[in-house]
């Protein structure tokens, strides 16, 4: 047994000793090296596919614009700027040897194989360093991603991250060989759209592949704004206001400020976040900003931000807390325990509904609705019931979210009993 293990032992050491390792040389090198596509396990996340991919094709444009320290870009330093909770941005910016690489998401046209293997040489012609191609059921694992490096004799070749980490190195391969299916099973692509000057930025090269840098991109004007934003006009003492909004500009956010201030300017609930990103859904201060604690009184709600370029007031508006009016129903005890909420979804991703309904009532109707930023229900399902109590779970595989496009939405959970009708939840949410 010794002797096998030892065996073994040898046999693995010869097999990490071949690999390349993240200490790569600071020369230049052909963007199809394998040592530009290898990813080491420490720098690998399970559902990486994309953004090693997007790592990847930045790489290759670096090095096309002459970058010796391309290898600088990792999952590690490009995973702040280009996901949130896992998932790949539509779109974004990541800053690397004094340039800034501008990435944007397009959906594919062609609906056929052939027509789809044009569309990707059409693409390359105008991005020799690649495009990450992505589809929901493009590989045997389902949902994948990989870096379309060329299409030669009508053959498409990419660089497979499932091929190319921990002692996998196969570097750029026929499209056959890799774990995807059919092209036509690719729906959308990323790609580099712009590169822009950063701080300490060479000169760029003559004859360069990749869009020229010019004045005009280095001086753009800041678009920091919001959007798909609620804005409270008459709020009931005591009750809460869902906060929606995304924040967005071409420059990096540098700070959010959601407050909330009295007839006196003070301001009586703030919260001030930091995205560091190019965007900011505003749900995630929205637990923080508690209008249910307010007196009665005049109030502004106001929203301000910053970015590499400009500072913007971007929400500022009156408010009212007002009485509540008598009500002649009974009280009753309806209330929710051990539920979800949803926060941020990837578009075409499902979420799994769970939470218990009590109430010292018979529980006769309970509704779960998901309703859009203009105030249309998108998504509805309800179930009468005759008992105390009711769990979630039986209303879970009628509320279908893959179905929503990419947008900000209210998550909420309504429950009527034999005294009265109350919104149990009522949560914001975005897909992105």
């Amino acid at each position: 047994m010794k002797k096998r293990i030892l065996t073994l032992f040898i046999a693995l050491s010869v097999v990490f000793t071949a690999l390349p390792t993240m200490s790569f040389a600071t020369t230049a090198i052909s963007i199809d090296d394998k040592a530009v596509v290898y990813t080491p396990s420490s720098d690998y996340k399970s559902g990486d596919c994309i953004l090693t991919s997007s790592r990847n094709m930045i790489r290759r444009a670096a090095i096309l614009r002459g970058s010796k320290v391309w290898s600088n870009t990792t999952n590690a330093t490009l995973r702040k700027d280009a996901t949130i909770m896992g998932l790949l941005w539509h779109n974004f910016s990541h800053t690397a040897d004094g340039l800034c690489y501008n990435v944007s998401m397009q959906k594919f046209t062609g609906s056929t194989e052939a027509a789809r293997i044009k569309e990707f040489e059409n693409i390359l012609k105008d991005h020799p360093e690649g495009i990450v191609v992505w589809g929901k059921k493009s590989s045997v694992f389902g949902e994948h991603g990989v870096l379309l490096t060329s299409v030669k004799g009508g053959v498409p070749y990419v660089a497979d991250s499932a091929h190319n980490i921990g002692s996998s190195n196969r570097g750029i391969e026929p499209w056959s060989k890799s774990t995807m299916y059919s092209p036509v099973k690719c729906t959308q692509y990323w790609y580099i759209k712009s590169v822009s000057l950063g701080k300490g930025a060479p000169a760029p090269a003559a004859g360069q592949p990749l869009a020229p840098i010019s004045a005009g991109e280095v001086n753009t004007a800041s678009t920091l704004k919001i959007s798909d934003t609620t804005k409270p006009s008459s709020i009931t003492v005591g009750n809460g206001f869902v906060i929606r909004g995304v924040v967005e500009s071409n420059y990096r956010i540098k700070n959010v400020n959601v407050a909330v201030i009295n007839s006196s300017g003070k301001t009586v609930i703030g919260q001030s976040v930091n995205p560091n990103s190019w965007n900011y859904n505003l749900s995630g201060v929205d637990p923080k900003i508690k209008f249910g604690t307010l007196g009665l009184g005049t109030y502004r709600y106001k929203v301000t931000a910053s970015d590499e370029k400009k500072s913007a007031t971007l929400v500022d508006v009156s408010f009212n807390v007002v009485k509540k009016k008598a009500s002649s129903k009974p009280k009753s005890s309806l209330k929710i325990k051990s539920y979800n909420a949803p926060n941020s979804l990837r578009q075409g991703a499902g979420f799994k509904i769970k939470g218990k309904i009590t109430s010292n009532k018979k529980i006769t109707k309970v509704t779960v609705q998901v309703v859009d930023s203009s105030g249309t229900v998108k998504l509805s399902a309800s179930k009468k019931n005759k008992k105390k109590s009711f769990n979630l779970k039986k209303l879970d595989a009628k509320v279908k979210f893959g179905r929503l496009p990419r947008g900000t939405y209210t998550y909420k959970i309504i429950a009527k009993d034999k005294k009265q009708t109350k919104t149990l939840v009522s949560k914001g949410f975005s897909v992105v």
